[in-house]
Order: C-alpha cells, then structure tokens, then sequence
C-alpha cells in the first residue's frame, strides 16, 4: 500500500491498466482534482489485482478502495456550503459599508470631544487675541454666519493650540469600537474570499471601505455644506443654549472628514495585510501539525507550503 500511495501522487501514473466492462455508478471525487468520477469506466490494474479509476480531468489513478463515496446529499450539502458562503460575503460587505460610513462623521465628533476640555467652546465665545482671530470670531458672532466661516475658526483654533490632541479621551470615544469592527471585518472578509490570494482579498476590502468612506464624505458635505447658515443647523433649534457647541463639533465633523475616512481605510488595509498570517499562527499554536491538512488551503492559496513536524533524530528512516 505505500507503494500505491507513493505512487498515485505521481503524473502520469507508471502503474498498468486494462480496461473492464464496468463503469462507476456512484459520486467519489478524485483524490488529487477533486473532479467527480461518476460514469467514469472501471479498469483493473494488472500488477496489484485491484479495480481503478482514471480520472479524465488530470489523469491521476484512483484506486476503488479506501475512496469515500459520495451521493447527491454531498452535492447538495456543497451548493449549499456556496450559498452560505456568498450570503456571509454579502451581509459582511453592508456591515462593512455600514461601519465605514458612520466612521468618517465620528471621527469629526470624536476630534470635537478630545479638545472640548481644552478650551474649543471656549474660544468660540471669546473675541480673540490676534487680529485675524478677531477678525473671525467676530464674523460667526453674527447672524448670517456661515458653516464654511465655523471651519475658518476651527482652523484658527487648531493653529493656536499646535494641533496638540487629548489622543487618551479620543480613542475612548465611539470611534474605538467602530475601528475594532473594521478590523474584525478585514479579516472575516479576507477568509471568506478563500481560496483566492490574499493581495486580491485585500484590494476588494479596500474598495468596499473606500466606496463607502467616500459615500459617507459625500453625504456628510451635501447634508452640511459650507453655505449653510448656522442658524439652520438641525440641532440649533433644539436646544438653542448649546448652540456654540453644535456648532464647534458640525464644523469639526466636516473638517476632519477625510481622515475619518482615510483611518477606515488605512485598518482595512492592516486587518487584511495580518489576517491570513494571525490565522495560520493560531492554527499552528492550536493545532498539531500533523493534523492541519483541514485547513491547508490557508497556505495554499497564498502560495506558501505547508508546515511539516520536524522528525525525531531518534526516529529511524525507512527506505521505499
């Protein structure tokens, strides 16, 4: 039997056939294709006195015994297997949309929350120190101000402080939790797309974050462009007493706008750039080596070989 095994991975096979009267009638996959041989003719190999199977997709020898065979259960359990698998695809593409979108306005808010304790609201309701600031300022005091004039002083305001970030108070915002859930989606997003390479993973991920980080940009700027009056921001009218900070954080949403969708992108990148490797190393942490054979498609279809054990230097070698 070693013989035979050590044999059928060979291409063609040196062991001689003769043909039978008899063809397959059941479902066995071919050992090295996978290729269905159903209805495939049945030939007798004359040196071991065993039935065989060539396979007409690479035409490997596929002996009959030790050959699981399989019925239209299994086809159907595959078409099924497909079918989950493209509707896991598609729901994490929206999730993944969904995420990005809502990135790129909360990173705006996260900015407005880490520098509200430094004093931006503050400075909105000062006179200014420098001429231009007063200059400014005194602009957005008045009635007709404008969304485009809050970003001027927002500017003024980063300017004066160095662009000097509570990054602490920033990442404990809800932009945290949503970046965490794009990295978790790069990297579901990356083994669903197996067996296909991983660079080509990688740049569908990037398209469906950047498609969508840029959606979200191009709603959050049509929904508060720079002409928009201040006093028509949608929450001006709730609470009126709030008025400077809804106004500080609308203008911070939009100012900070492409980096929030530039950071969508950026850990898509990283979570599809890591997500093959952390899966193989916790499968080669968690599993025996001799036992990964299940998952060998994770190296393969990179193409990486496959990790063997290391033999023992007491293990004796046998000869073939």
């Amino acid at each position: 039997m070693a013989t035979l095994g050590s044999r059928m991975v060979n291409e063609p096979s040196p062991i001689t056939t003769e043909p039978t009267d008899f063809a397959l009638q059941g479902h066995r996959p071919c050992q090295h294709c996978g290729y269905d041989l159903v209805g495939t003719p049945i030939e007798r190999a004359v040196d071991l006195e065993i039935a065989m199977i060539r396979c007409p997709e690479c035409g490997n020898l596929n002996p009959l015994i030790g050959t699981p065979p399989l019925g239209p259960f299994a086809q159907r359990a595959a078409m099924v297997g497909t079918l989950v698998r493209l509707l896991l695809i598609g729901l994490t593409s929206i999730i993944l949309w969904t995420v990005a979108f809502n990135s790129v306005e909360e990173w705006g808010k996260s900015m407005y929350r880490s520098q509200a304790n430094q004093g931006l609201v503050a400075f909105f309701q000062s006179n200014g120190d420098t001429p231009e600031e007063q200059q400014a300022l005194e602009v957005v005091h008045e009635d007709d101000a404008t969304l485009g004039e809050v970003i001027t002083v927002l500017k003024l305001y980063q300017k004066r402080t160095d662009s000097k970030y509570d990054f602490g108070e920033l990442f404990q915002s809800q932009i945290t939790p949503l970046l965490t859930v794009v990295f978790i989606l790069g990297v579901v997003w990356s083994l669903l797309l197996l067996p296909q390479r991983w660079i080509r993973a990688a740049v569908a991920a990037v398209v469906v974050g950047m498609l969508a980080a840029g959606a979200g940009v191009a709603s959050l700027f049509a929904s508060k462009p720079l002409d928009l009056l201040v006093q028509d921001l949608p929450m001006a009218a709730y609470d009126p007493d709030r008025l400077p900070s809804f106004v500080a954080e609308s203008g911070m949403e939009r100012l900070f706008a492409f980096d929030g969708a530039g950071l969508v992108v950026i850990t898509l990148v990283i979570s599809s750039v890591l997500a093959r490797p952390l899966t193989r190393g916790a499968f080669r942490l968690l599993v025996p080596l001799e036992h990964l054979s299940g998952v060998e498609v994770l190296w393969k279809a990179d193409g990486l070989p496959m990790p063997s054990p290391t033999p023992s230097k007491d293990q004796p070698t046998v000869e073939s």
